[in-house]
C-alpha cells in the first residue's frame, strides 16, 4: 500500500472512522502573503500567487484540508461594491453600492467569469486542481449576510432589520442568488465547497436576527447545492454557542467553529451528524509557546476526534503575522497526538 493522502484521511473521517491519523487543516488566509514575501496589495490581486503560496504552504507543512480563498469582501465586489487595495491591509469596501437603499433595484446578478476579481479567483482554483494532488482541495464563497453587509454597511444594515425589514428580506434574497451564481461556477472548477459567513455569528448579531433573516437563506443554499449532489459546509468566525442547534439543522455537510465557540457543545449537540472542524486559537499561531500549542491540540483531538467526523484545524484564518515555527508546531502536535493509536489515551 502507497502512503496515506490526506483526501484519504478526511474520506474516513467523514465515514466515522480513522485512517493512521485524523485529518488536519490550515485556513491559510493572507498567511501566504508572508510566505512569499509580498504585499497584501499584490497578494490580492494576483491569482498566481495566491496558488503559490498555497502550493508552498503544503509543501511546507502537508496538511490535508487545505483552502484557496481570497477575502470576504469580493463576492460583494462583483455585485457593486466599490474596494481600496492598499500594501498592508485587507481590501476595505471605500463606497457602499446601497449607501442608498434605492440602488437595489439597479443591481444584477453577477457573471462569474466577468465580474470584479472573481474571473482570476476561478482561474487560480482551477490551476491549484491540476497542480495539487493527494490533498481535499476546498473552495470558498462567501455567504449572503456578509455579502449584504458588504454591499450596505454592517450598522446600516443591522438597523435596516428595525425599521426596514422588507429591504433586508429583498437584499438577501439578491445576495443568496448572488451566493448560487457564483459558488455553482466554484464547484465547476473541481472543488469542494465551503461557504464562509464571518458576519452571521453571535459576536455580531442576536440568535433572533439569524433565525428571521438569515437562516432561511442557508436553508435554501443547502437545498440548491444538495440539488446538485454536492455537500455545502460552513465556517462562521467568532461565537456561535446560541444558535449551533440552527446551524446544525441546516442540512450542512460539515460546520468550522472558531475559537471562541465551545468544541465540547457543539459535540454533545450534533453526536456526529455533522462533520466538526476547528478549533485552534488564531492568536497561538502568533504568540502561543510550543506547549500552549500541544495543550490546544490535545485538547481539541481529545474532545472531538473519538468516533470520527473531525478535522483538526486553526479556529479562522491565520493572521499575517503568524509565524513558520509555530505551524510547524501545530503540524507535528497534530501528527503526534492525532495518531489512531494514540487518540484514545489523552
Amino acid at each position: 500500500m502507497g502512503e496515506i493522502t490526506g483526501r484519504e484521511r478526511i474520506v474516513a473521517a467523514m465515514k466515522r472512522s480513522c485512517a493512521d491519523r485524523i485529518p488536519v487543516g490550515l485556513i491559510l488566509g493572507a498567511f501566504r502573503a508572508a510566505l512569499l514575501n509580498c504585499s497584501l496589495k499584490d497578494y490580492f490581486n494576483d491569482p498566481k500567487k495566491l496558488v503559490e503560496g498555497t502550493l508552498l504552504a503544503y509543501e511546507r507543512f502537508g496538511h490535508d484540508a487545505v483552502e484557496i480563498s481570497w477575502d470576504i469582501m469580493m463576492e460583494a465586489e462583483t455585485a457593486g461594491a466599490e474596494l481600496e487595495f492598499r500594501d498592508d491591509a485587507f481590501p476595505q469596501v471605500k463606497r457602499h453600492v446601497l449607501a442608498e437603499k434605492k440602488n437595489l433595484g439597479k443591481l444584477i446578478l453577477p457573471n462569474p467569469e466577468k465580474a470584479g476579481r472573481y474571473p482570476l479567483y476561478l482561474e487560480a482554483c482551477r490551476n491549484a486542481v491540476l497542480t495539487l494532488k493527494g490533498a481535499n482541495l476546498a473552495g470558498t464563497v462567501t455567504g449572503p449576510w456578509t455579502t449584504a453587509i458588504g454591499l450596505r454597511g454592517t450598522q446600516e444594515l443591522i438597523f435596516d432589520t428595525i425599521d426596514d425589514p422588507g429591504f433586508v428580506d429583498n437584499l438577501m434574497a439578491f445576495t443568496t442568488e448572488t451566493t448560487k451564481t457564483l459558488g455553482g461556477k466554484l464547484l465547476e472548477t473541481g472543488v469542494s465547497l465551503t461557504m464562509g459567513e464571518a458576519a452571521c455569528s453571535c459576536s455580531l448579531i442576536s440568535p433572533a436576527l439569524y433565525r428571521r433573516f438569515i437562516k432561511p437563506h442557508h436553508e435554501e443554499l443547502v437545498r440548491f447545492f444538495a440539488a446538485k449532489k454536492k455537500g455545502l459546509s460552513l465556517h462562521v468566525c467568532g461565537y456561535i454557542d446560541p444558535v449551533m442547534e440552527d446551524l446544525l439543522n441546516l442540512g450542512i455537510s460539515a460546520l468550522s467553529l472558531d475559537s471562541p465557540s465551545s468544541l465540547e457543545k457543539m459535540i454533545q449537540i450534533s453526536r456526529k451528524k455533522i462533520a466538526l472542524v476547528g478549533n485552534v486559537a488564531t492568536s497561538l499561531f502568533v504568540q502561543g509557546t510550543k506547549e500552549e500549542i500541544e495543550t490546544a491540540v490535545k485538547n481539541c483531538i481529545r474532545t472531538a476526534a473519538p468516533g470520527g467526523a473531525y478535522i483538526l484545524s486553526s479556529g479562522c484564518e491565520l493572521p499575517h503575522n503568524s509565524t513558520m515555527d509555530r505551524v510547524s508546531f501545530f503540524m507535528e502536535a497534530a501528527r503526534e497526538f492525532g495518531r489512531a493509536d494514540r487518540i484514545s489515551s489523552l
